[in-house]
């Protein structure tokens, strides 16, 4: 019995640890960015919000909300002019994860100028915040066959520029 009693005080508190760290996270803005800064619960619920339809691999459609990927960069100043031409085209997205994991998305992809598709940074999942398994803030690529680029508890948002060695 006290076994047990030890086992659900560990989960117990394994939760309120996970839900502390949701709670107080960040997503850093940076790389090739002339305003770089830090996302957390406030700045992201004042950014202009934003939704993205998406079938999961059971087949049911779920509706994420949270920020665009171009709003977020817009703020950092990562597309000069707010015109992606020239050089600029070379600039690339990379998406950080808390467990290592990263993807890659190329800046016209997020850009309205290129594509209707709006990728997002979401902190919602049908209405009700990401669980802490997938969140607090999951990258969300809509039209993408496969979930892949889809990278969970995103911890990095960074504009690098592709060359060629």
């Amino acid at each position: 019995m006290k076994n047990v009693k030890s086992f659900a005080l560990a989960i117990t508190l394994a939760f309120i640890t996970l839900l502390a760290k949701a709670q107080t996270a960040e997503v850093a803005i940076g790389g090739d960015v002339t305003q770089p800064y830090k996302i957390n619960a406030a700045t992201f619920a004042g950014m202009k919000q934003a939704t993205a339809k998406v079938t999961a691999n059971d087949g049911r459609e779920h509706t994420y909300s949270g920020v665009s990927l171009y709003e977020i960069l817009t703020q950092a100043d990562a597309i000069p002019n707010k015109q992606l031409r020239g050089k600029s085209l070379t600039k690339y997205v990379l998406i950080s994860a808390a467990d290592g994991y990263q993807v890659v998305i190329a800046l016209p992809e997020i850009d309205p100028a290129f594509t209707d598709k709006v990728i997002i940074l979401a902190n919602k999942e049908d209405g009700e915040d990401l669980a802490p398994n997938f969140g607090p803030y999951r990258l969300i690529v809509p039209g993408d066959k496969k979930p892949a680029r889809s990278a969970m508890r995103v911890v990095a948002i960074d504009v690098l520029t592709a060359k060629k060695q």
